[in-house]
């Protein structure tokens, strides 16, 4: 019987690591360079209906409702403006009049505190209105004048808000509701102002930020620095906006280069600060064994502000296109074993004198005994009873005797204080107590 091979169907071989890889950020740039092309066309399509609106003829107005309750309604709705509230919005202005109330909806739309996800529908809105009423964009430029108007000096109280805001108009410039010779000027003052007076603290760095990745692909040509490489790489043109001439692009990106600079000189000096506390509490827990809650709550303080500022540094550098320089590191050196004492030899020790004289010495080695010192101390006190040694026999006698007697003297006076300190310590049963002679009784 013969015996048929059946070979199996040849499985697709595995492409190597690195063409995989080549294959992913192609796939990325490409989706990168999609969005960018939608999103420019988009715009294009949108500024050319904004700067030839054809507007509707004034029988329009006449058929649509104008009472004060109606239209009072719509504006208090634009104040808390949401993207899910567009919808209703365009169907109530379809059935309204505002011409008489534009000023109320252009000040309701600056005012309402939006979010990110809100500007593009809040455009739709504005778009429509600019479409349908010719005085709504100078109304509304009027408004955005009192709020992007940046005094020198002063900090910005809402950053949040003109984070929004900055973005919000720097869109309506490019839909073509504010001209380019309107709008330009003020995005341009408020821009100058927000970077020129915040070069040391760079409180304004989230509002420069998010201006950077929203609007700064058309006003400064910006492309992420990971895409220029990528395009680079593959032969891809990144799309770009032809909202403006490079030479005004040039002009902010100057300005922002500078901007970046000093947020790198911060961020330096925040590192140093960081190096510093570190370095004083490796000290703190090597001289007392434990680091203090204060130095602690420190030098987490400091982390967190290094590391925000790191990572902001980072974006900002990525979409400049710049390259971040190392953070120089000092080494601390340490000796290897213990301390100085450690390295000093037993011989050594025992020549180290801790007194250096002997004067010292005694002051801090053969202390008195202060109870000799007491006035009224009746313990036990040694007493010389060795005589006087002459030169010849007769004077040795003598001086004996006499030594004899002055310390049988010393004796009976000493048993005498003794007696008396008993009977002034002892009390009578009459209330009475002895002084220091034991004759005379002393009444208390």
């Amino acid at each position: 019987m013969e015996t048929v091979s059946q070979l199996d169907p040849a499985q697709p071989e595995e492409l190597p690591a690195e063409e995989e890889s080549r294959e992913q950020e192609r796939k990325e740039l490409e989706g990168f360079v999609a969005e960018q092309a939608a999103k420019f066309e988009q715009k294009a399509a949108l500024r050319l209906q904004n700067v030839a609106p054809e507007r509707p003829p004034e029988s329009f107005f006449t058929r649509c409702d104008s009472s004060l309750k109606k239209n009072t309604a719509f504006v208090k709705k634009l104040k808390q403006f949401t993207a899910s509230q567009l919808e209703g919005l365009l169907k109530d202005m379809a059935g309204l009049n505002l011409t008489k109330y534009i000023s109320e909806v252009s000040a309701a739309i600056v005012e309402a505190k939006l979010k990110m996800s809100d500007v593009g529908p809040a455009l739709t809105l504005c778009s429509k209105l600019h479409q349908t009423y010719g005085d709504f964009a100078g109304s509304l430029f009027e408004n955005w004048q009192k709020v992007l108007h940046v005094k020198a000096g002063e900090k910005i109280g809402n950053p949040s808000k003109m984070r929004v805001d900055l973005r919000f108009y720097g869109e309506l410039i490019s839909v073509g509701i504010f001209t380019n010779k309107v709008g330009l000027p003020l995005l341009g003052l408020c821009l100058t102002a927000l970077i020129s007076q915040d070069k040391e603290e760079h409180s304004n760095l989230s509002i420069i930020l998010s201006f950077c990745r929203h609007c700064g692909d058309e006003y400064a040509g910006l492309v992420p620095k990971k895409m220029l490489e990528l395009a680079k790489k593959h032969s891809v043109t990144v799309p770009s906006s032809n909202l403006l001439p490079s030479d005004k692009q040039q002009n902010l990106r100057n300005l922002l280069k500078d901007y970046y600079q000093t947020l790198f000189e911060h961020l330096k000096n925040e590192h140093k600060q960081l190096q510093y506390a570190e370095k004083s509490r490796r000290r703190m827990l090597e001289s007392k064994g434990e680091v203090s809650n204060d130095k602690k709550e420190q030098i987490e303080m400091l982390q967190n502000n290094y590391e925000k500022l790191l990572s902001s540094t980072q974006t900002m550098a990525d979409l400049l296109n710049e390259s971040l320089p190392e953070l120089t590191v000092e080494v601390e050196v340490c000796p290897t074993e213990g301390t100085v004492i450690d390295n000093i030899g037993d011989e050594q020790f025992a020549n180290l004198d801790p007194w250096g004289d002997e004067d010292t010495r005694n002051f801090y080695v053969n202390l008195p005994d202060l109870r000799q010192f007491l006035p009224n101390y009746c313990g036990k006190k040694r007493r010389n009873t060795s005589g006087r040694t002459g030169h010849h026999g007769g004077s040795a006698r003598h001086g004996g005797s006499r030594t004899g007697h002055r310390s049988r003297s010393r004796t009976s006076a000493g048993t005498g204080r003794s007696r008396s300190c008993r009977r002034r310590r002892r009390g009578t049963d009459d209330g009475t107590e002895y002084a220091a002679s034991p004759r005379k009784p002393r009444v208390l």
